[in-house]
């Protein structure tokens, strides 16, 4: 039970810094594309190298940003084939659901890593 709370708790955090770089960026780079994307991601990257921050999501910052990059990869190419409108609810859905399903494949893939160790 303490691991599932512990995860709800990065996915959260991961989600709302996701969120407010997402906005942030609507500002900077208003476009919606692989560029963004990618902006968002590093940005994201930079965030969780902050020790506060890191402690705080209890996870190596190069593993954690990886949801944050692909959920707004894979929504920016939502965006862009027309599956999903822009700032639309169909959309924050589409970013959450490909945040958590990553969170949880990456989080699969590297405790069988560490296993094999």
């Amino acid at each position: 039970m303490k691991e599932l709370i512990k995860h709800m708790k990065v996915i959260v955090i991961l989600i709302l810094l996701q969120y407010l770089l997402d906005v942030l960026y609507v500002y900077l780079y208003p476009n919606v594309n692989p560029i963004r994307a990618t902006l968002i991601g590093a940005s994201a990257l930079a965030i969780l190298l902050i020790p506060f921050i890191s402690k705080l999501v209890e996870m190596k910052p190069y593993i954690a940003f990886l949801p944050i990059y692909s959920s707004a990869l894979f929504g920016a190419l939502l965006v862009q084939a027309d599956v999903v409108k822009s700032k639309s609810a169909g959309s924050g859905i589409a970013h959450i659901i490909i945040l958590i399903v990553t969170y949880f494949v990456i989080m699969g893939v590297y405790s069988f890593y560490q296993r094999k160790k």
